[in-house]
């Protein structure tokens, strides 16, 4: 399900950066989760550098919420924990949060997802059809021989 994220600098500083600016703030992880609605376990497995317990968007995400509620406004050092979770942004996205994602990034994700859609076999449609044909045909039946 997910990896061991290992040997990675700008995480490792985001979450020792996260749990100064904590403490400095006089908060517990349970002030912090309540605010973010982040789970007190998930905060500190951050603040420990582990970052194989959810899937890495998920990581990534909570880090983002986290750094954003303890004021840590550092675009270029999430980039980099986005980079070594392994998450490419597409060339229009950006990290504000607002959904900021270009048309054309858009299209090419919803014209791939098209692409992978696998139809049933055509005997499955067919029995499908049959059906539905005899079904209409009972309820026409029933409706008018009344």
């Amino acid at each position: 399900m997910t990896e061991k994220v290992s040997g990675s600098k700008a995480l490792e500083l985001m979450a020792r950066e996260l749990k100064n600016v904590r403490i400095k703030k006089e908060l517990t992880l349970e002030d912090v989760g309540q605010r973010v609605k982040i789970k007190k376990n998930y905060l500190e497995k951050i603040e420990a550098g582990d970052f194989s317990f959810l899937p890495r968007v998920y990581i990534f995400t909570y880090i983002k919420e986290y750094a954003q509620e303890m004021g840590i406004n550092n675009e270029e050092a999430l980039e980099q924990c986005r980079k070594e979770l392994q998450m490419y942004s597409s060339a229009g996205s950006n990290l504000s949060g607002d959904g900021g994602s270009s048309p054309s990034a858009l299209k090419s994700d919803v014209d791939a997802n098209v692409k992978s859609i696998r139809l049933p076999p055509v005997r499955t449609m067919v029995k499908i059809g049959a059906v539905f044909f005899v079904l209409a045909l009972l309820v026409f039946l029933y409706f008018f021989k009344r």
